[in-house]
C-alpha cells in the first residue's frame, strides 16, 4: 500500500535533482541527475581533513554559487544535497557515525527572521534522515557577529570568539558539527569550545566547502 502511495506520487509530483533541478527517470534512487552526479564526483576526494573534521569541496565556482543559493536564495534543496554529500562522504571514506547527535552550528536570530532557516540545520536534517542520528539542539548563538566573509584572518577570530553558548549539557556526549563553510576554522573553535565546557566527550566537524584567503603578490 505505502509503495504504491509512494509510486502514484512520484507520477504526480517527480522528484526533481537536487542539484539543478531538473526532474529525475521515474525510479531512480539517486537524488541527482546522471550530469550532476557526474560533474559532484568530479571534484575528486575531500578537500580538507584534520584530525577534528573535514571539508567535501574547495569553495570555489559551481560550489560557491550552490552554497549563496542555498544560504540566501531560499534553495532549501541545496541543503538536502549538502546534507545527502557529507553522509555519502562518511560512507564512501569508512568514516565512523558513532555519533550520539548531530549538531547544526547556530546562526542568530536576527540572521533567522530575516533569512527564515537556517540553512547548516537543513544540511543536518538530511545527514540525520540517513544516519538515524537525531539532530541535536542546544547550541546557541550568544552574541551577534560580522558577516564573516568582510573581515581579515584576525578579525574573523576575534568576531567568532565567544560567540556560542549552551542551553543544556552535553555530558558524555559524542557529537557531530556541521557548517556550510569553514576558512579559519574560528566559527568552528568556538563552538568546540561551547560543546566541551558543556561536558562533551568528544566533537568532530564537516562542512560543505572550505574556502582560502588569497596571498598577496
Amino acid at each position: 500500500m505505502i509503495k504504491a502511495l509512494e509510486t502514484i506520487l512520484d507520477i504526480v509530483y517527480p522528484k526533481r535533482c537536487l542539484w539543478c533541478g531538473e526532474i529525475l527517470d521515474f525510479g531512480g534512487g539517486e537524488p541527482f541527475c546522471v550530469s550532476c552526479k557526474n560533474r559532484l564526483e568530479g571534484f575528486g576526494s575531500l578537500e580538507y581533513r584534520d584530525e577534528r573534521g573535514f571539508a567535501l569541496f574547495n569553495y570555489d565556482g559551481e560550489i560557491r554559487s550552490r552554497i549563496l543559493s542555498l544560504k540566501y536564495d531560499g534553495r532549501h534543496d541545496l541543503g538536502t544535497a549538502f546534507g545527502y554529500l557529507i553522509y555519502k562522504a562518511f560512507v564512501e571514506n569508512g568514516f565512523k557515525m558513532d555519533f550520539d547527535e548531530v549538531l547544526p552550528v547556530a546562526i542568530s536570530s536576527k540572521r533567522l527572521k530575516k533569512r527564515g532557516y537556517n540553512q547548516t540545520e537543513l544540511m543536518a536534517e538530511e545527514f540525520s534522515r540517513l544516519s538515524g542520528i537525531p539532530v541535536g539542539k542546544g547550541l546557541i548563538r550568544i552574541k551577534e557577529t560580522l558577516p564573516q566573509n568582510k573581515l581579515n584572518i584576525d578579525e574573523r577570530k576575534t568576531n567568532v570568539r565567544d560567540a556560542f553558548g549552551t542551553d543544556r549539557s552535553f555530558e558524555g556526549k559524542s557529537l557531530l558539527l556541521i557548517d556550510d563553510i569553514y576558512t579559519t576554522g574560528g566559527t568552528i573553535d568556538a563552538c568546540f569550545e561551547a560543546l566541551y565546557s558543556a561536558g562533551a566527550k568528544t566533537v568532530k566537524f564537516c562542512t560543505a566547502a572550505k574556502t582560502y584567503f588569497k596571498k598577496d603578490g
